[in-house]
């Protein structure tokens, strides 16, 4: 029996040697955590559907044949497991929902599939079969008897040379793995229960895979050289010297605030050294230094607990491609994988011609399997829940992890169930140490807060000194009005101009900044700029640019921005005006006022802007903290220390919002509820696992995106579009050199574009090619100021 066949160069590998390279493989990559003779399992018997005359026709003479190879160890291991345990011993449910999970895991280990179909076209993946037990049945013309049973009969013969008696003993030791795990679980309720029997499935699934793919890539003597585990060592201790040299390179600290800058970074290291597996918090004052920190953390506990891998996760892809670019200044680019949207993988003619080259990028990027991960909260969200192969097989590599979650205050709260209860699995099970990064900590542990996250019994990893914050702080805020009333723009406008000073305005709505704007425009020969997602990413950071370098020049410019600057841009303005926002996004404004503490205070003011002139109808979440910081900031007079509010705030924006964590879908459904009990399902399925993965993955995002990319004409993309359309233009079927043209092309794009809603009207306005994956938007409706612009220089929609 064969698992694979090359019929252009007759390379084989036999199905024996597949399925015993697959369980040794996984149950190595599951030993850290106690699950191997599971993994060993999943991994022996997951293609025994290989053995039908069907798919091995399919090899040798019909590749197009579709053969559903997954299904013939799921039933196998599912009458098995009947046999050998004692019927009275399933009255467990422990033991019932152990058997579900092991033969969905082998039976999904090709996509994952909701169990209770209910007529889902997903349910033609396994014929008329209408439940997760069903599947089990007997199917026509599937040759299960005479060929699958003898073959793993076959497979069992060898079980002795791998350390097991026969099938009982491995079946019995896979038992013993799975209540080891339940037992590190503290489930508070049924449906608490039901999501982490998913989380296992993923994590099963993870690993499973994984060593699946490896070992047929590896299958036609084309080994994929992934660097061995000694070399990863010395890369991480390689690490850890890197980064001492940074302190040690600071010298003796003269001032107060390098001082207390020193006391943190050593706190933070005994720290890294000492703490066990958990989950923590690392609440660090702006200017505290918590970029060389994180790496301080990251790399004690890879050298002095073990950890194999360091992932640094941020919600800004500003942040996280300003911090990723510090961090491999320190840490070099060995082993480091930077993985988010605007990454561009720069491949020479000679790399892309090196086809192991390729592969061996692809690989770590689908399995994150690199000492190193700086990665975006999107991508990190996509692999706790999506069902995309790339986004299961990842979830493995966060096993004996150290992770930093920056900014994870800026985290919707529809997802703070789903995150909160994986958090506890990664801690509780996969042996990951969580750190929550941000000087404005949720409060996620919060009686409030229904499915809480569990946090180490010393979860603070530095406390700082009130004396000590008082150094930190640079920023003295005020209200506007102190009667608590609206504002107009107007009003905005003439507070801005009547001093001279640098300014900074933060406003919640694109067409606020837009008005806002335009009325300074009239009235100041001042420099003024405008910062908003309708100017493309590298029109931003041109601006950005500018900004920085007339604020070093002390240039008083004013700029109107909406809150993609409050978050790890690094601007220093004398005063900061700042539209009513949830606390989080007022301290981080703050942090853009006299960040290098040249003055004794800036200032930070406060506008509670008309809701005519800031509609936030659309915005429900900024509106939602808008409300919980009226409520509380309405009851206190100027000046006001909000970072001492920051806990009141999370827990009356929790409580108002208690009924919104669970992921609402619409019609009482929940995405919390589908990865759980499933109730929504109606009870179709008297399955222990009762899950909708698939519908879950496609139905949760942790951005609800309801945009459209389009191109549009800035600076330098002039050149690369006017040629990308040419290509479009010459031909409705590019060839694989075009397309690998087009491709390098919107590579190169990436930083030109702007998403634009469904229902935009400048949508009609727009070059569509390619059944509407490409969409440019004609270059009279871009302006080299604020970006995109609803009127066309020429004439009009």
């Amino acid at each position: 029996m064969w698992a694979h066949y090359n019929q252009e160069t007759n390379q084989k590998q036999s199905l024996e040697e597949h399925s015993f390279n697959v369980a040794v493989d996984a149950r190595q990559g599951a030993s850290s955590i106690d699950q191997g003779d599971v993994l060993f399992l999943l991994g022996l018997y997951h293609d025994l559907g290989k053995t039908d005359p069907l798919f091995q026709n399919k090899l040798y003479q019909k590749p197009s044949l579709q053969v559903d190879h997954s299904y013939a160890g799921a039933k196998y291991l599912y009458g098995t497991m009947s046999q050998i345990f004692p019927k009275a011993a399933f009255s467990n449910k422990k033991l019932r929902l152990f058997k579900d999970i092991v033969t969905y895991v082998i039976a999904a280990h090709h996509g994952m599939y909701d169990i209770p179909f209910d007529g889902d076209q997903d349910a033609q993946r396994f014929g008329y079969n209408k439940t997760f037990h069903r599947i089990m049945q007997s199917r026509e013309n599937y040759a299960f008897n005479p060929d699958v049973l003898q073959y793993a009969q076959q497979l069992e013969s060898s079980l002795p040379d791998c350390g097991y008696d026969n099938l009982q003993d491995l079946l019995e030791q896979a038992w013993r793995n799975f209540q080891l795990l339940w037992e590190k679980l503290s489930p508070s309720d049924e449906s608490e229960e039901a999501f982490y029997a998913g989380c296992i499935v993923r994590l099963y699934l993870s690993l499973l895979k994984n060593a699946d793919i490896l070992d047929t890539i590896n299958a036609y003597d084309f080994i994929l050289e992934l660097p061995s585990l000694t070399a990863k060592q010395m890369l991480i201790q390689g690490y850890r010297r890197s980064v001492e040299e940074l302190y040690a390179s600071f010298g003796q600290a003269k001032t107060p605030i390098n001082r207390i800058r020193t006391t943190i970074a050593n706190r933070v290291k005994e720290r890294g050294a000492s703490d066990l597996t958990g989950v923590y918090r690392l609440n660090l004052p702006t200017g505290a230094g918590k970029t060389n920190l994180s790496l301080q953390y990251a790399t004690q506990q890879m050298t002095e607990k073990g950890k194999k891998r360091f992932f640094y996760i941020t919600p800004f892809l500003s942040v996280l491609e300003q911090n990723a670019s510090a961090m491999k200044k320190v840490l070099g680019e060995e082993g480091v994988l930077e993985h988010h949207s605007n990454v561009v993988k720069e491949s020479t003619k000679e790399e892309l011609s090196d086809e192991k080259a390729v592969l061996l990028s692809d690989y770590l990027l689908d399995s994150w399997d690199s000492p190193v991960v700086l990665t975006s909260m999107v991508q990190f969200f996509q692999t706790l829940v999506k069902t995309k192969s790339s986004n299961i097989r990842r979830f493995a590599s966060l096993i004996d992890s150290v992770v930093i979650l920056d900014e994870v205050q800026s985290l919707p709260i529809e997802v703070t169930t789903i995150f909160n209860l994986t958090l506890n699995f990664l801690s509780q099970v996969m042996n990951t140490t969580i750190v929550l990064c941000t000087a404005t900590q949720p409060t996620y542990g919060s009686d409030v807060i229904k499915h809480r996250l569990f946090y180490a019994e010393e979860a603070d990893i530095v406390t700082v000194s009130p004396e000590e914050l008082e150094v930190f702080t640079r920023t003295e805020l005020r209200k506007f009005d102190e009667t608590n009333g609206k504002t107009s723009l107007g009003e905005i406008a003439d507070f801005v101009l009547s001093e001279e000073k640098s300014t900074l305005i933060i406003l919640n709505t694109k067409k606020s900044v837009d008005k806002l704007y335009k009325l300074l425009e009239n009235q100041t020969e001042r420099p003024l700029y405008q910062l908003s997602t309708n100017m493309c990413p590298q029109h931003r950071l041109d601006v950005i640019k500018e900004i920085k370098k007339q604020l070093k020049e002390e240039i008083p410019l004013i700029c109107v921005s909406t809150q993609l600057i409050e978050a790890g841009v690094d601007v220093d303005f004398e005063q900061v005006v700042r539209s009513y926002a949830g606390i989080d996004s007022i301290v981080q404004a703050s942090g853009r006022c006299n960040r290098e503490g040249k003055r004794d205070k800036g200032h930070v003011t406060l506008v509670n802007l008309t809701d005519n002139e800031e509609n936030l109808s659309r915005l429900k979440e900024i509106r939602h903290k808008k409300d919980a910081t009226e409520n509380i900031i309405e009851q206190y007079r100027s000046p006001i220390d909000v970072a001492a509010l920051n806990d009141c705030f999370f827990e009356k924006y929790y409580a108002d919002h208690k009924d919104d964590m669970d992921y609402p879908i619409g019609d009482n459904e929940t995405g919390y509820d589908y990865l759980s009990c499933n109730t929504f399902a109606g009870g179709k399925t008297k399955a222990d696992l009762c899950q909708s993965f698939k519908r879950a993955g496609r139905k949760i995002d942790l951005i609800k995106d309801d945009s459209v990319s389009v191109l549009v004409s800035y600076g330098k993309a002039e050149e690369a579009i006017a040629v990308l359309e040419d290509l479009l233009n010459s031909t409705d079927y590019p060839t694989s050199e075009q397309w690998l043209h087009i491709k390098q092309l919107l590579n190169e794009l990436q930083l030109y574009t702007v998403n634009l809603r469904n229902d935009d009207e400048l949508l009609a306005a727009t070059k569509s090619y390619l059944d509407g994956r490409v969409l440019i938007l004609q270059e009279q409706y871009y302006d080299k100021v604020i970006g995109v612009k609803k009127e066309a220089a020429s004439f009009i929609l």
